[in-house]
């Protein structure tokens, strides 16, 4: 393969990383994401009053709390710049 065809491969490999990286962000910044959280917990025997509005913040935070590195180094990587640290 010539360079120019190998620079074309990777330009649409990285393209395709950031169309499912955009697409992993939105599954993941969404209501439905949170909702899939609850019921694998309810399935799991997590015994939680789930209709609470109180526990769904909580367990909104602590998806955040695991969501949000996720995608920031995912970030990172797509611009090629480290960015800063979010607060624990």
């Amino acid at each position: 393969m010539n360079t120019e065809n190998e620079k074309k491969v990777i330009e649409v490999v990285k393209g395709i990383i950031i169309d499912r990286t955009t697409q992993l962000i939105e599954d993941m910044s969404n209501h439905d994401f949170i909702e899939q959280v609850m019921d694998r917990l309810e399935e799991e025997g997590v015994v939680l009053d789930f209709e609470n509005e109180e526990v769904q913040e909580e367990i909104s935070d602590l998806i955040g709390q695991q969501v949000l590195p996720l995608l920031l180094k995912i970030m990172e990587w797509g611009i090629k710049k480290e960015l800063p640290k979010v607060p624990s």
